[in-house]
């Protein structure tokens, strides 16, 4: 898988030059979490695309490396970000960063915990990044279906914390949420081996 990893990194690229300082971070520092990587970030950029997304909202921003992904590709198709983060500092770090990649006009950085911002957000949206607190998966589940747009994408990041060995207290909400998704039937579900795992789910029905 490494090397197949590595033939595809031939031909992909950072959508922005800031992306690579922020991957330096996110290796370098204890007060970050794991950010989604590039493969997952241009996958999401071109599912943006392909769906001419208007409306995104990202649950767990950190210092908005992936919202720099989501940015970009909606600076393309008109759209806006709604990056939730739940750690004020990383929010403020989060803000400089799209601020310096040219963003601002285009994403919005909210100081908050996930699911309560949910509950404050106007739907329907496009697509759902779900990469917050691993706990919030399967409790926010019902709350991303009900804001999502027919048709509309929810993506679940770190889906295979279960076979890589990762703790039971993060991989098994994710094992709960990944049950959940998959046994319902308003969704029609994948997961891709890229990163840490990226659950895919699209709504089809109310």
């Amino acid at each position: 898988m490494e090397e197949h990893l590595a033939y595809i990194e031939r031909f992909i690229a950072y959508p922005h030059y800031i992306l690579p300082k922020l991957d330096a971070q996110h290796s370098s520092r204890e007060d970050t979490q794991p950010n989604i990587g590039i493969h997952v970030g241009v996958l999401l950029g071109w599912l943006i695309q392909v769906m001419r997304a208007q409306r995104v909202v990202e649950f767990g921003a950190c210092i908005g490396y992936s919202a720099i992904f989501l940015g970009q590709a909606l600076k393309q198709t008109g759209g806006t970000l709604t990056a939730i983060e739940l750690n004020e500092s990383r929010a403020l770090e989060a803000e400089q960063s799209i601020t310096q990649a040219g963003l601002s006009d285009v994403v919005t950085v909210v100081h908050g915990d996930a699911s309560r911002a949910l509950d404050d957000l106007d739907g329907p949206f496009d697509l759902i990044l779900q990469d917050s607190a691993k706990q919030l998966y399967p409790e926010m589940l019902e709350q991303c279906i009900q804001k999502l747009k027919p048709f509309g994408v929810l993506a679940a990041d770190d889906a295979l914390f279960v076979p890589m060995g990762v703790a039971e207290k993060s991989s098994k909400p994710i094992h709960e949420y990944n049950q959940k998704v998959f046994s319902d039937s308003r969704l029609v579900n994948t997961i891709l081996p890229l990163g840490d795992g990226l659950a895919l789910s699209v709504k089809v029905s109310d």
